[in-house]
This record gives C-alpha cells, sequence and structure tokens, in this order.
C-alpha cells in the first residue's frame, strides 16, 4: 500500500528471520518478458503488476533459517544501497534483477540449491561494491559476484543520465512537451517526474544487455565462492604479513637512527627514562626500558653497560614499590634482572 501510494523503497528487518525488500517501478520493469521472466518467479522474487498501466513492485522475501545467518544491528545502513539498486533497476541495468535473483536463490525452504542460473549479465564482476550490501543483507558472501561473474562479457558503454534526458528530449514533439507540462501543473509533480525519469532511462537500450548462459546451478557458485574467499583471504594475510614486515623495517631504521643521537648525548636520554617512569604508567615503562637498551648498544662496550647499568639501578632504588617498573623490562636484555631484584 505505501509502495502504491508515493514511496520507492520499502525494507523490512526483523531479527527473527524477516529480510524483505520491494520497489515500485512506475514504468513498470524496463525488459521485454522474455527476459525478465527468466530471474522473476523463483522463491519469493515476485512481479506485482498493477491493475491498470505500466507500474507495478518487484518485491524480494527469501525464507532464511535464524541459525544460519548472521543478524544486522543496524539495517537502516542497507537502505541507501536499496536506494541504488532500485535506481540501477529502473535504469534497464540487468545486474540488478541477476543479484536479487541470487537473494532469493537463497532459501531455505522453497527453492532447490541445484537451480540453474538465468544468463547472466556482462559486468557483474564491476557490481560488488555496488550489489554486495544487498547481498549482505539476505547473508551472502558478496564475493558470490566474483563467482557469478566468472564467463560473463563485459558491460556494455552506458550514456550518463544527462545524456539519457538530451536525448529524450529532443525526440519530444511540442505536443508531447505541452502535454509533459501540463501534467506537471495538474497532477502529483512528484510521481509525474518519477514517470518521466523511469521513461527516459528506459529507453537506453535495456534489452540489448550481453549476457551469457553459463547454465550452473546455485551451489555451485557457492562453492566457488568459498573458493574465492579462502584465497582471498590467503593475500590478504600475505599483504598483512609483508606491512608487518615493512613496519618492522621502518621502526628499526628508526631506532637505528635514535641511536646515532643517543651517542652524542647519552645523559640526555638517561633524563628522558626517569621523567618516564616518573610519569608512571605501563607504557612509560616500557618506553624508558627501551631507551636504556637503545643507549647501551649505541654506545657499546664497557661504557655503554656501565651507564645503563647504574642508572637503571637507580630507578629500582628511587621506585621499589612500582612492580611494573620490573615488568616493563622483561626482554629487554641485560637488564631485566636489575629491574625485577632491585640489584
Amino acid at each position: 500500500g505505501l509502495l502504491r501510494h508515493g514511496y520507492d523503497v520499502y525494507l523490512h528487518y526483523a531479527n527473527f528471520g524477516i529480510r524483505t525488500v520491494a520497489f515500485r517501478l512506475p514504468a513498470g520493469l524496463p525488459f521485454p518478458k522474455p527476459v525478465w521472466s527468466q530471474y522473476v518467479g523463483i522463491g519469493e522474487l515476485r512481479w506485482e503488476p498493477d491493475r491498470k498501466g505500466r507500474a507495478g513492485i518487484v518485491s524480494l522475501s527469501p525464507f532464511r533459517e535464524i541459525d544460519g545467518i548472521d543478524e544486522i544491528w543496524d539495517p537502516d545502513e542497507y537502505m541507501d544501497d536499496m536506494i541504488e539498486t532500485r535506481s540501477r533497476l529502473v535504469a534497464g541495468d540487468l545486474r540488478a534483477l541477476y543479484v536479487l535473483w541470487l537473494c532469493a536463490a537463497m532459501d531455505d525452504q522453497s527453492v532447490d540449491r541445484d537451480v540453474v542460473e538465468p544468463p547472466v549479465p556482462g559486468g557483474l564482476g564491476q557490481t560488488v561494491g555496488i550489489f554486495g550490501p544487498v547481498l549482505e543483507f539476505f547473508g551472502l558472501d558478496p564475493l558470490l559476484l566474483l563467482a557469478a561473474a566468472e564467463g560473463s562479457p563485459d558491460a556494455p558503454e552506458q550514456p550518463t543520465h544527462d545524456q539519457q534526458c538530451d536525448e529524450w528530449i529532443e525526440q519530444l514533439s511540442d505536443a508531447d512537451s505541452k502535454r509533459l507540462l501540463r501534467r506537471f501543473v495538474t497532477e502529483d509533480a512528484n510521481a509525474v517526474k518519477a514517470e518521466t525519469i523511469a521513461a527516459i532511462r528506459q529507453g537506453g537500450g535495456a534489452s540489448d544487455w550481453p549476457t551469457a548462459s553459463l547454465g550452473r546451478s546455485f551451489q555451485a557458485l557457492l562453492d566457488r565462492t568459498e573458493e574465492i574467499r579462502a584465497d582471498h583471504k590467503a593475500k590478504e594475510q600475505k599483504k598483512r604479513e609483508a606491512a608487518a614486515k615493512r613496519e618492522a623495517a621502518k621502526r628499526e631504521r628508526e631506532r637505528q637512527d635514535r641511536m646515532k643521537e643517543m651517542v652524542k648525548d647519552p645523559q640526555s636520554w638517561l633524563r628522558k627514562s626517569s621523567k618516564l617512569v616518573d610519569a608512571r604508567g605501563t607504557a612509560n615503562y616500557k618506553a624508558a626500558a627501551e631507551i636504556l637498551a637503545d643507549l647501551r648498544e649505541a654506545v657499546g662496550g664497557d661504557e655503554g653497560d656501565k651507564i645503563t647499568h647504574k642508572h637503571a639501578a637507580h630507578l629500582v632504588r628511587k621506585h621499589p614499590t612500582v612492580a611494573q617498573v620490573r615488568i616493563s623490562c622483561r626482554g629487554r636484555g641485560w637488564f631485566v634482572q636489575i629491574f625485577r631484584s632491585g640489584k
């Protein structure tokens, strides 16, 4: 009722399993029936035309077992993604309809996982960032789009919205222009605008969208998605390890530069370590221990041992009741025992 009286998108979420989205299409589905009928009709993906006119509603409400799907804490975050999906559907982007088919196929009750996919629209792999949240809303991995895109053609060249408007306006006769202007003045302007935009977008040759009939089952797509996800995780792990190595190398270069400065004025660094311990806190104790360890290495030899050994003993005597001073020096070399024993 809301959609038939002015609203464009209806989104319903309940944590006991309900996940529903519906789109109002004022100019109807922008595809010939032989095209859209291959996607609509599976499970709870339905097209409900109005009794009069071309408008209608696309609705999707697959059944999912509660224990088989993650809970969504802020469903409002998905509204913009649903609006974008509707806009692309109105514009004749066949990929939007295929995505809705994927969500409908993930039905735990009325759809067999061996159901064969419809023709795969070109350019599907470019839409992970666009339609990925829609898949997430219905409990699917966004990488499913990459699995489905394998073997599909490229997306067609598409004019911008401004270009579509200019081309459509140029085709209007004077009589059609006056008739449209009269409708804007005498009828619901928002409704007329929606219908006009839909008509403009529909004029882009939606039926010419390239597709590939690959004949894969939905379960095969899910299996391939798991493989892609595993590969994705492995690559991300390698990236993290490489980043950690770069960060460690950077820290080591910074440490070496700091030790060069330490050699010039060891006493100033001893004072810095004292101030850190005086300020208290585990982070400060750890920083003081690192200064002493690096200073010993920077000065080197007996002199480095002597300076830092003496200062470490001084810090322990000055703070005999602070256990963290001793704990913070674990793993920091020779002066660990000094801080722990107080000697």
